[in-house]
């Protein structure tokens, strides 16, 4: 160790180096036999060393992409339970807002068409279920909302009503306000009166307009 200037730990961490790369031969001494140390000729020790740096590349390469591959794939794997799970629920409450509704809303429902439109029968009461599921309780209101508005008085007209947005495709309260609101500006632009000029008028304009240019 005097030799070399290293301590005792520092001579076993060397030879350990020496060792695993190939360098060094190295046997144990027992109580009557000295240790051996042999030297590996150079060409052999240097093909020893980069095949072992390189299987240990490929093992460190091999586990990170392997590590990386079960990483991507549990991830993956959530992210598609998440989006798996995240759609039915939607659904779920899309259908709970369009579906029957409780027996408290219909109930409300059923006050609403009675005080504003007209008695309950049996039948209306199954045909607004019906509507109920199929368009959603809020369309439903809205279409007794614009009966009243437009001066009907039977569930006729509240039908006709819903088969019309029905059948434009509207899905949603939002829809349908728009839908009506369009049918009201067209309304009042066709209410809005346009004098069509006779011949002579449009004469007399041309000629005021010739009376402008300058030659």
């Amino acid at each position: 160790m005097k030799f070399t200037g290293l301590s005792k730990q520092g001579v076993i961490n060397a030879r350990k180096k020496l060792l695993e790369r190939g360098f060094i031969r190295y046997e144990k001494g027992h109580q009557n036999k000295a240790p051996v140390y042999e030297m590996i000729p150079l060409p052999q020790a240097i093909g020893h060393y980069f095949s072992t740096a390189k299987n240990q590349e490929l093992t460190k390469d091999l586990t990170g992409e392997l590590t990386q591959d079960v990483t991507r794939d549990f991830t993956l794997k959530l992210t598609s339970d998440s989006a798996g799970e995240l759609p039915i629920h939607k659904d779920k409450s899309k259908k709970e807002r369009r579906g029957g509704g409780s027996g408290r809303d219909m109930n409300h429902l059923f006050k609403t068409y009675e005080e504003n439109i007209n008695k309950l029968t049996p039948l209306i009461r199954e045909a607004l279920i019906e509507w109920t599921r199929a368009s959603g309780e809020e369309i439903v209101k809205e279409a007794i909302a614009v009966t009243v508005k437009k001066g009907g008085r039977t569930y006729s007209y509240t039908e006709k009503i819903l088969k019309e947005w029905q059948n434009a495709g509207l899905q949603t309260i939002e829809a349908v306000h728009s839908y009506e609101l369009e049918k009201e500006l067209e309304k009042d632009n066709k209410l809005i009166p346009f004098r069509k000029p006779n011949n002579k008028e449009q004469e007399e304009d041309i000629f005021a307009e010739l009376l402008k240019e300058e030659f």
